[in-house]
């Protein structure tokens, strides 16, 4: 039998996993280096920094908690003689996890187990998303929201007094240690590169909040929602879901290989497809983004930032 993985933690981590780390690291650390000693007034800078420390601080506990958190269904530890008979009759019986289970379970094949209200299975948290950690999770991608805002708020602060307030600008750099031998084309530099990997980023990032706070409004799981879409949308029809331009995250397929045409599917092949998709929810998009954001943060230490270079 499969090795039955406990949570996110659970060796080996995956490769995005570790790069999330990374890359959100070094924003971090670019952002509070660079930006916050260029805020114009001591007091704004504390109110920044608050701000933004406790979206960093929330972004780690929830994600930590969402990621160390088992998810699994706790209908698969019982003993199947302590199930009654109705609950034998109308709940699903798990082949792979041989027990019945809860109706809204669903057996993850990245994780080995049914998972309670299984929503997807998610590779930067290394974890399941179910029932027990669906909170965590979507405090997490809220926090990566307010975080990657104040910082794309206060870039664009400083742009439009780098435009408009050169000498009051120049004084400002003069008077802190990190910027006093900085050029003001290198500082520049710095901040159009944390906008070009923060602005696809919060784009993303927002559109995965908007989706969970429609399916937390209606009830249902990314996993539900494919199949429901799938099954029972188009003209005619009962199930709406949202528009093509605000849910193509959950059916993106790029990056993954194209596969040969097939006979039409079971309702079994289907869901199996469906899992499929909740398991890869915008991987690929955000991946993509994440290496873009690594390389270009990890490039900052090697501008030219002295006036004399």
């Amino acid at each position: 039998m499969e090795e039955v993985r406990v949570h996110g933690f659970h060796w080996p981590l995956h490769p995005l996993q570790v790069v999330s780390w990374i890359v959100f690291g070094t924003d971090v650390l670019v952002y509070l280096i660079f930006c916050i000693p260029m805020i114009k007034t001591m007091e704004a800078q504390i109110g920044v920094t608050s701000c933004f420390a406790i979206s960093v601080i929330s972004l780690v506990v929830s994600t930590f908690l969402a990621t160390k958190c088992d998810p699994m269904d706790p209908f698969v530890l019982r003993d199947e003689s302590l199930f009654n008979e109705e609950e034998l009759e109308e709940l699903p019986y798990c082949g792979l996890c041989a027990t019945t289970v809860q109706a809204r379970s669903k057996h993850c094949r990245v994780c080995k187990k049914c998972v309670h209200a299984f929503d997807h299975h998610c590779m930067w948290l290394n974890n399941c998303i179910g029932g027990d950690n669906y909170r965590p999770f979507f405090v997490s991608i809220s926090s990566v929201a307010v975080m990657i805002g104040i910082v794309l708020g206060t870039i664009l602060y400083q742009i439009i007094d780098f435009a408009t307030n050169e000498a009051e600008f120049d004084l400002r750099m003069e008077a802190s240690a990190i910027h006093a031998d900085m050029s003001r084309e290198a500082f520049l530099v710095i901040l159009i590169a944390l906008s070009v990997v923060n602005v696809p980023l919060w784009v993303l990032d927002m559109q995965l909040v908007l989706l969970h706070t429609y399916l937390v409004h209606q009830n249902l799981t990314t996993y539900e929602y494919i199949t429901n879409k799938r099954e029972d949308s188009g003209p005619g029809r009962r199930f709406k879901g949202l528009p093509n331009w605000m849910d193509w995250i959950v059916f993106s397929r790029c990056g993954q290989r194209r596969k040969k045409k097939k006979p039409p599917e079971t309702a079994e092949a289907k869901a199996v497809e469906a899992e499929g998709a909740a398991e890869r929810t915008g991987s690929a998009e955000m991946a993509s983004t994440l290496l873009v954001m690594a390389s270009t943060l990890l490039t900052v230490p090697g501008l030219h930032l002295r006036k004399d270079l």
